[in-house]
């Protein structure tokens, strides 16, 4: 399926950040970056628009966005362009979604994206081009700033993520002490 060879080429792309971070080429750092970003609109609006929505793809896009997302911050915090407080709270945050996401998945549910989980990868990728393309002019109390937004941002969509996994959990319990109900009353 076409959405799932983008996120693929998107795949492909996450090492050659870091490698351009690291050899101070910002202009091919950012375009990397924003290829990443329009490739992932443009594979999620080709899987929604053209039905083209895959178990796999459900789970395989927010693996490669949040690798992606996760090796920018590294990078970034390696090469001293950002400060390493955000990379540790988005990193522990993105770890817990990674768990929970892995564990309902061998429970087969599949929880994909939402609408609070889009808006912060759109925050995400805004602030990260504004402190690339301006680090050597932003001040660091708007760095800060912008980290701290970004922060809690993420954290107020894991939030939501959670009240979803809760209920989508709660749900499956329901469920098997109905199906479990059935049986025994059969």
């Amino acid at each position: 399926m076409i959405p799932n060879i983008l996120t693929t080429m998107r795949l492909c792309l996450v090492p050659l950040f870091p490698y351009f971070v690291f050899h101070d080429n910002v202009i091919a750092a950012i375009t990397v970056f924003l290829i990443s970003g329009v490739m992932d609109m443009v594979d999620g609006y080709i899987a929604r628009r053209f039905d083209m929505i895959t178990k796999i793809g459900k789970v395989y896009d927010p693996f490669v966005d949040k690798l992606m997302q996760l090796t920018v911050l590294v990078s970034l915090t390696a090469a001293k362009w950002i400060p390493v407080f955000a990379v540790i709270i988005i990193i522990a945050k993105e770890l817990a979604m990674i768990v929970t996401g892995a564990v309902l998945y061998r429970k087969n549910i599949v929880v994909y994206s939402t609408w609070y989980g889009k808006a912060g990868t759109v925050v995400f990728y805004a602030i990260i081009f504004s402190m690339i393309i301006f680090r050597d002019i932003m001040p660091e109390a708007v760095k800060y700033a912008l980290l701290w937004f970004l922060v809690a941002v993420m954290i107020a969509a894991a939030i939501g993520y959670l009240i979803k996994f809760t209920k989508i959990a709660k749900r499956e319990n329901e469920n098997r002490e109905t199906n479990a109900r059935e049986i025994h009353s059969a």
